[in-house]
């Protein structure tokens, strides 16, 4: 179908043709942009007019680092929510999980979402023998809001094969008692995979339906591309049939999670660039909200720290996986050419690994190999610099500080490193091209809300951490569509409306370069467009 977008303002996130007044799309791609004359003479005679009723069409956003398909296994009954936005104290928590036990058949799986010592301010760490006196007949699992923690009891432990004869794999956490018996907490990989023991239980019925629910709140908010960034190879079988369905599937880049340096990448490609692997995702470290990073300074001592995330005086974490490990994983995969994705949230990390990056580049050279940084919550200035220099490319979590500034600055890390905490500002000073995410599940899927976010730097008591790190809004704009179409190896096709790239289009009700800053993500959000084809509209 020939289509013909005008009678709107054209925002094209492509310096070349900045302005113009009509964008021509035939089969899903661009084929011309300029006057409404210019645009309308490369169409076919029953072209389809889209009247763009003085809004604002843009690029579909992108969103460089996300988790579609398990974002859905995390949300929808039988996940109970409990993130402090809905549950405020860890008191009502305990009864919530109560009332659900009460009500939950025998032998049932049941998972609570949202667990936040920094949120949840009367929160303690759930014990194995508490959540037996509570669920003695049920699995149930308590996954904290940051996803890199879980707290079982016993027949969460039995149902997930985890006992006291169970090795703990590389790379994960499982706490024991002195006898080695698991005592509740287990952190890392090993979640995720016992997660899946719930989810299997609940059969594909419920996954697929709410994996629908999860494409459609990535579509409502304008974003046309993202990336699952812990897929693994039976994840294809939901993209196949959410593709099957005719469900509005957002383009999606895959990130296969890499826990050992043997396990085989999937190079799946699917449809019109609507899935494909894009590379590999190897976690460095852990989650700031939970102590498993590495630090050169410790975090603060706090009732937070001390007493909620059970940190002792002094702490300053350590990386996931012993040296030797690591570099096996990384080399492994360079050398089969993957692009590498690598979370890393403390500076002693990110200094581990740009020295193997750095050791590798320069025993291998490769011109474009676009190694990424993940979150990136505490690297320093010289390693920007430094990461800058070799080609390596940061994406910026910066919904942090949005959700957890306020105890970021005051219990974890102070006044400082808050000020530079998620330093997308400093990045983009040295030339990086960025991208920022929301990670959902952690945080909801929104474009405008990680433009506000990057813009402001506000947290949700109003403080602003780090004016110096602030985005203007060109740069946050293209934080969300060219350069993380960039970051993806994506730019020749995605993230500007530009001739022969797709046709993913975002309309707005206002101009996000006119809105205040403090209120762009309250910026209405029209229709949503995938190649062409419109798969949201808003009847507001």
């Amino acid at each position: 179908m020939d289509i013909l977008f005008t009678g709107g303002t054209i925002i094209t996130v492509d310096e070349v043709n900045e302005n113009p007044k009509a964008v021509a799309v035939s089969n899903g791609k661009i084929l011309g942009i300029g006057s409404v004359k210019q645009a309308q003479s490369l169409l076919s005679s029953d072209f389809e007019t889209v009247d763009l009723d003085d809004k604002y069409l843009l690029p579909g956003f992108i969103d460089a680092h996300s988790h579609p398909l398990w974002a859905a296994k995390t949300r929808g009954a039988p996940v109970v929510d409990i993130r402090a936005e809905t549950v405020p104290t860890y008191q009502a928590i305990l009864g919530k999980i109560k009332r659900r036990v009460a009500v939950a058949k025998p032998n049932e799986h049941l998972i609570f979402f949202g667990l936040d010592a920094q949120l949840h301010p009367d929160m303690e760490a759930p014990t194995r023998e508490l959540l037996d006196e509570i669920a003695p007949n049920n699995p149930i699992g308590i996954q904290t809001s940051n996803c890199h923690a879980l707290y079982l009891n016993s027949k969460g432990f039995e149902v997930c094969g985890i006992d006291e004869n169970t090795p703990t794999p590389t790379g994960s956490v499982i706490e024991r008692d002195a006898s080695g018996r698991p005592t509740g907490k287990i952190a890392e990989a090993i979640t995720w995979s016992a997660l899946e023991s719930f989810y299997s239980a609940w059969g594909d019925g419920r996954l697929n339906e709410q994996f629908e629910a999860s494409i459609t709140e990535f579509v409502q908010n304008g974003i046309t591309t993202v990336t699952e960034h812990l897929y693994m190879p039976f994840y294809k079988a939901y993209y196949q049939n959410a593709l099957k369905r005719g469900l509005p599937l957002p383009r999606v880049a895959a990130y296969q999670q890499a826990t050992t340096a043997d396990m085989r990448v999937q190079n799946v490609s699917m449809g019109d660039d609507r899935l494909w692997m894009a590379g590999v995702k190897i976690h460095a470290d852990g989650s700031p909200l939970i102590g498993n990073i590495w630090l050169s300074q410790p975090y603060l001592e706090s009732e937070i720290t001390l007493e909620r995330m059970n940190l002792k005086p002094g702490h300053t974490g350590s990386v996931n996986y012993p040296q030797e490990f690591f570099e096996k994983m990384v080399r492994t995969y360079f050398a089969e050419g993957w692009q590498m994705t690598i979370h890393t949230q403390g500076d002693r990390t990110i200094d581990m690994v740009l020295d193997l990056l750095e050791t590798i580049l320069s025993e291998t050279p490769r011109e474009d190999h676009r190694f990424r940084l993940e979150h990136c919550a505490l690297m320093r200035e010289d390693q920007i610099a430094r990461a800058q220099g070799m080609g390596v490319l940061c994406s910026f979590f910066i919904n942090h500080i949005t959700h957890w500034g306020a105890p970021i600055e005051d219990a974890l890390f102070g006044s400082e490193r808050a000020a530079h905490y998620m330093p997308a500002g400093t990045a983009v000073k040295h030339g990086m091209r960025i991208s920022l995410h929301a990670d959902t599940p952690m945080t909801d899927p929104s474009g405008l809300d990680l433009m506000q976010a990057a813009i402001t730097r506000k947290a949700g008591d109003g403080r602003c951490l780090g004016q110096d790190e602030c985005l203007d809004v060109k740069t946050a704009l293209k934080s969300i569509t060219i350069d993380a179409a960039y970051q993806i190896g994506m730019e020749d096709k995605l993230g500007s409306i530009t001739v022969g790239k797709h046709a993913d289009f975002v309309v707005l009700d206002q101009d996000v370069f006119e809105c205040d800053p403090n209120e762009l993500s309250k910026i209405n959000i029209f229709a949503t467009y995938l190649a062409g084809e419109l798969v949201w509209q808003n009847d507001f």
